[in-house]
């Protein structure tokens, strides 16, 4: 089994062994994630959706605020 393309916070390479093909264990799937989609130029629609739910949020507290 391979070794983990992962990096930990300390940015010491993971020790684990990688699980899948694409050569990462379960802990740094998200490495896996950002990696691929850096590569091949796609977008994260995760991060995507938590910006637009954070931007919507502001708007609404904004819009409570100077409605009085």
């Amino acid at each position: 089994m391979a070794q983990c393309k992962g990096k930990t916070k300390k940015g010491d390479r993971c020790k684990r062994d990688a699980g899948d093909a694409a050569g990462f264990c379960t802990i740094h799937q998200d490495q896996e994630i950002r990696e691929r989609s850096v590569r091949t130029g796609e977008w994260d629609a995760d991060a995507i959706m938590k910006a637009v739910i954070g931007f919507a949020v502001v708007g609404v507290i904004i819009l409570l605020r100077f409605r009085r």
